[in-house]
C-alpha cells in the first residue's frame, strides 16, 4: 500500500513539474538614447549619440505609439536583445523631442 502511494506521489510530482510554466532566462535591460533615421510599423533604426545605430524591433509596442514617431524624433528605447539577433526587442518607446539634442554628443563641437 506505502508503495502505491509513493508511486502516485511521485507521478503528480511529475505532471506537475511538465504542466509548470517555463520560465525564460531574464535578458538584460538595456536603454538606447537616439535620434530616429526611419520608422515603420515593424521596425526602427536609431542612430545612438555614441555613434553607430541600432536596428530596434517594435512589434512589441503598441501601433498607436509607433504612430507617433517620425524621422529625426530624438527618443528612449528600453529593452533588450534576444540572443542570436542583433536588434533591440523594445518593451518602450519614449519620444523625448524633435529637437533635442540638435547635436548628437559624437559630432564635433563648432567654437
Amino acid at each position: 500500500m506505502a508503495r502505491h502511494v509513493a508511486i502516485a506521489g511521485l507521478g503528480v510530482m511529475l505532471v506537475a513539474l511538465l504542466w509548470a510554466p517555463v520560465v525564460p532566462a531574464q535578458e538584460p535591460i538595456l536603454r538606447v538614447d537616439g535620434r530616429v533615421t526611419s520608422v515603420s510599423p515593424w521596425e526602427m533604426l536609431v542612430a545612438l549619440d555614441s555613434g553607430g545605430v541600432v536596428m530596434v524591433d517594435l512589434t512589441r509596442i503598441p501601433q498607436g505609439e509607433i504612430r507617433q514617431l517620425a524621422q529625426n524624433d530624438y527618443v528612449v528605447v528600453t529593452g533588450f536583445i534576444r540572443r542570436p539577433s542583433h536588434k533591440v526587442i523594445a518593451t518602450s518607446v519614449v519620444r523625448v523631442s524633435p529637437w533635442l539634442p540638435t547635436t548628437p554628443r559624437w559630432a564635433p563641437q563648432s567654437p
